[in-house]
């Protein structure tokens, strides 16, 4: 276990050396935040925010505590862009083993406003599909979806926004390498051709998006090669990894 503790220590060491010099400071303002999110993962969502492009809004589906909020927050600001769009009830259960509903918004606004970004975040209340039913239609260069983990909620929670994508978005997955059900909605996004069939890899975290985008990633070794293994290759991948 301290084997491989270390290796993936060193792995996101790699990530982290690779990263632009302004995460240095999104990370300091998420990191004492309660979360789930490594420093490699908040990596990946600060650089596919610097990086996708055209114009539009970056959407945050699930924003919990607001750590992956602030990320996101200070990269659009350190590119002049919109302010990051975070949808979340703030009143339902989390989904998570062991924790109870529990109203979150009133700690998520405390959050960003130590956290300065305050002025950077567009708090949507509301459910994805409440939410992207009024929409204002604006296009969206970015999603990080990180709602309910099933199956059916991804799909709903991409599908529902996914009109007003640009042709060249950048999509994210929390969980994917954990969760069965963000897998399954994955490959039947990929088979509708809402995504492209690779990605990279990320801690639990998968990306898709422009070849020429995800090449300027900071990507931990082996994380560009498991983003474009068939489902059948990567399946065999996970099971070998849950031994």
């Amino acid at each position: 276990m301290a084997l491989l503790a270390g290796f993936d220590a060193y792995r996101e060491g790699l990530v982290l050396a690779g990263s632009d010099p302004r995460f240095d400071t999104a990370l300091s303002a998420a990191q004492p935040v309660e979360g789930f999110t490594t420093p490699g993962e908040l990596s990946l969502l600060y650089h596919l925010a610097l990086h996708a492009p055209g114009e539009g809004r970056v959407v945050e589906i699930g924003s919990y505590l607001g750590r992956s909020t602030i990320v996101l927050a200070r990269a659009c600001a350190d590119i002049g862009g919109p302010s990051v769009v975070a949808v979340d009830p703030h009143t339902a259960a989390l989904g998570i083993d062991g924790r109870p509903p529990r109203d979150t918004k009133g700690d998520f606004l405390a959050n960003l406003e130590q956290a300065g970004v305050s002025d950077h975040v567009q708090l949507e209340h509301a459910t994805s599909v409440e939410a992207a039913r009024e929409w204002s239609g604006e296009p969206i260069r970015m999603e990080f979806v990180d709602g309910w983990h099933t199956r059916e909620a991804v799909l709903e929670d991409v599908n529902s926004w996914a009109g007003w994508f640009t042709p060249d978005v950048c999509v994210i997955f929390d969980d994917f390498m954990v969760s069965d059900g963000v897998r399954q909605a994955v490959r039947e996004l990929q088979a509708t051709h809402v995504l492209p069939d690779r990605g990279v890899i990320v801690g639990k975290m998968a990306a898709y998006g422009p070849p020429d985008v995800l090449e300027r990633l900071p990507v931990p070794p082996g994380g560009r090669l498991l983003g474009r293994l068939g489902p059948q290759q990567f399946e065999r991948v996970v099971k070998l990894a849950a031994r």
